[in-house]
């Protein structure tokens, strides 16, 4: 017999308000009949109507007479109290997870083939299921009272980007938002994701980038060249290099290795393997802020049955936004462009290239598509020019920023 049911379901009895109010559902229940009750005070609370020995009587005879008629609920009347309905609704959701954990579990080892992913992916699952989070609307009223009595501060409030005309439009990278970083191949996607890592790190900042692409070795190659302004190709044999060359090699790897990051090239890497690493790091950098690299967003393994890419990148791009929200952290996410684009006479990128452009857009925060004018025309007179078209901002103002991309090193400056 479980008490707590009973209390909780007593608490209905008394207070039928409570129904309108509770987090929890049937699946929280344990014993059938339990459910059954739960069921039927939900219908009645939904038709406005009152919830007593005498309604569940009527609306359930066969269930009630075969629990012993009346008496059995009036005596879960006497059981509970309404006052305490909170920790009845905290303990019974615990009860209800530990015991799924514990049958997800079970059956994963009954089975021949173990997809140790998806089990994660169903604990987690388990782990979000009835959790609440009151927003505090008083305290933040409060703050924001206050907020004319701080010093005057920068106007870069979030992590920078390496990048003043980019800060300018977003006040550096804000916490909770989606970033979507777009362009075609070979546009510089990757080499502005580093300049941006590089500019958080040196910043004090902690950038997790997770490479579904490249391997860690080779970032941190881009990442060297950049910082000691190396052509990449000299890179790929520093022993080869003249000694001032050499020099200036050891000493990028030198500053990289005084700051704060991390990085994982994970070939399959999830959504949930992702969170995980994330949450980790936020308890190693206590008191840093975290800033998220993915590279890039179709390559996110995602295991949910899916009739279509498009429903898999919803569900992929909604998650990224979840991370984002959850953490109190900015995701930045790169993304391939469609072919359309090659197929227009302006190959300047618009919202709707992005593949699955529907609900990346929808889910971004602030979108950033990339164009080279020297990919296309070879003849340009600005060979060295990247653009960075902010065609999205949730929060702020749109704007295009123009900066210098010298691709044999990787460096990006305004």
């Amino acid at each position: 017999m479980n008490y707590l049911e009973k209390e909780i379901l007593g608490c209905f009895l008394k207070d039928n308000s409570l129904l309108q109010e509770t987090n929890l559902s049937i699946n929280h229940f344990e014993e059938s009949h339990h459910k059954q009750l739960f069921k039927t005070m939900i219908k009645l609370s939904e038709q406005q109507k009152a919830i007593d020995h005498v309604s569940l009587m009527t609306e359930q005879p066969k269930l009630i007479v075969g629990l012993g008629g009346p008496e059995y609920i009036l005596d879960i009347e006497t059981k509970g109290n309404p006052d305490n309905y909170d920790t009845y609704e905290r303990d019974l959701i615990k009860q209800y997870k530990e015991n799924t954990t514990d049958q997800i579990v079970k059956d994963w080892l009954s089975k021949e083939k173990r997809d140790s992913r998806q089990l994660l992916d169903d604990i987690e699952k388990i782990n979000d299921e009835g959790e609440t989070k009151e927003v505090d609307i008083t305290g933040i009223l409060a703050d924001m009272h206050d907020e004319v009595n701080k010093p005057k501060s920068s106007l870069i409030t979030g992590i920078p980007s390496g990048l003043e005309s980019l800060d300018m439009l977003t006040s550096g990278w804000q916490p909770q938002t989606s970033i979507i970083v777009g362009a075609r191949p070979s546009m510089g996607k990757t080499a502005l994701m580093l300049k941006f890592m590089l500019s958080a790190a040196q910043n004090g900042d902690v950038p997790i980038v997770f490479s579904l692409e490249m391997s860690a070795k080779s970032l941190l190659r881009r990442l060297t060249t950049a910082i000691g302004k190396i052509n990449g190709f000299e890179a790929r044999n520093p022993q080869n290099m003249q000694p001032s060359m050499q020099k200036q090699w050891m000493n990028a790897v030198g500053e990289l290795s005084n700051l704060d990051f991390e990085i994982y090239d994970n070939s399959f890497q999830t959504i949930q393997y992702i969170r995980s690493k994330v949450r980790k790091a936020q308890k190693k950098y206590k008191g840093k802020r975290i800033v998220v690299f993915i590279d890039y967003l179709t390559l996110i393994e995602n295991t949910g049955n899916f009739t279509s890419d498009h429903a898999k990148v919803t569900d992929t791009s909604k998650k990224l936004k979840a991370i984002a929200k959850d953490y109190d952290i900015p995701v930045i996410t790169l993304a391939q462009l469609s072919r359309g684009v090659e197929q227009r006479q302006d190959k300047r990128p618009m919202n709707s290239d992005l593949r699955e452009s529907g609900s990346i857009e929808q889910d971004a925060d602030l979108i950033l598509l990339l164009y080279r004018d020297s990919y296309y025309n070879k003849e340009s007179e600005v060979p060295n020019e990247l653009e960075i078209n902010l065609s999205k901002h949730r929060e702020g103002a749109t704007g295009e920023v123009k900066v210098n991309y010298n691709r044999s090193t990787g460096v990006i400056v305004a």
